[in-house]
């Protein structure tokens, strides 16, 4: 009278209604049908990627770099959004642009010879896709992870400016810059670690073709402000490879703000 198959009966006299609604939704998930298309009828939208579900579908020949570049976006903002506010520190806006090439690039222009870099003038990360498809065609195995290294630690450099880590150098002198410039790159990469660690990704800078693939861009070039804002230098010095690991492997191994403090990232090596 009720419509029900015979065969549904037995799980609704053991399970009730409700139960058995419950293990048909779970049935339905194991075959991979959406649930909510079976009790709505309505097709729902598919989740968005994360860095590791992007980096799957472009290997299966599914996704595309703009989902890689959008995924790491959302999880190194969201990560580093929740925790500044479990420490009560406000975080600043970013803004992340996909540029076709670098002649679409803000910030006056500076970074043009890196494609992927932060701008502390507009508190943006930008990205050149030419650049991107480039570091993929040199690199085929590594070059999306890299790409997805190289974003994460433009957001590293955003939490700098956050917590005023650039203020320091408008008051030294050209000869006094280059130490805390490494410092400061070390501690961008010691941010990156830990946004790779809670993104999933294995410890990329352990793999030496991958970070042949990051020195290629020329990481250290990867802080550009607009001419008008002299304090900081269009290029930072970099850390050496050494200096990064250090920094790297601290954020990596404790994904949080406080495993980069200044005082664990000391003197340049």
């Amino acid at each position: 009278m009720l419509g029900i198959p015979d065969s549904v009966m037995p799980h609704v006299r053991r399970f009730g209604f409700s139960g058995a609604t419950a293990l048909s939704v779970v049935v339905v998930m194991i075959f991979g049908i959406n649930p909510v298309t079976v009790l709505t009828g309505q097709v729902a939208e598919p989740l968005p990627h994360t860095t590791l579900t992007a980096l799957e579908a472009i290997k299966a020949g599914e996704g595309t770099p703009e989902d890689l570049v959008g995924a790491v976006e959302r999880e190194a903002n969201g990560f580093w959004e929740r925790a500044f506010r479990s420490a009560a520190v406000y975080y600043p806006p970013v803004a992340l642009k996909m540029v076709p090439s670098s002649r679409e690039l803000g910030c006056g222009m500076a970074g043009s010879d890196v494609g992927t870099f932060y701008c502390p003038d507009d508190s943006t990360v930008y990205v050149d896709m030419t650049r991107y498809a480039d570091l993929v065609s040199a690199f085929p195995e590594q070059g999306h992870k890299a790409e997805g290294y190289l974003i994460g630690l433009a957001y590293g450099h955003h939490v700098l400016a956050a917590v005023k880590a650039y203020d320091e150098l408008a008051a030294l002198d050209a000869a006094a810059r280059p130490a805390l410039e490494q410092q400061i790159g070390a501690r961008a990469a010691c941010y990156a670690g830990a946004w790779t660690k809670w993104a999933g990704l294995e410890e990329l800078l352990d793999d030496p073709a991958m970070v042949s693939a990051i020195d290629s861009v020329g990481t250290g070039n990867d802080v550009a402000v607009m001419p008008s804002r002299p304090a900081v230098p269009r290029a930072l010095t970099p850390p050496s490879a050494d200096f990064r690991k250090l920094g790297f492997d601290l954020g990596y191994g404790i994904p949080a703000a406080g495993s980069c403090r200044p005082e664990k990232v000391v003197e340049p090596i």
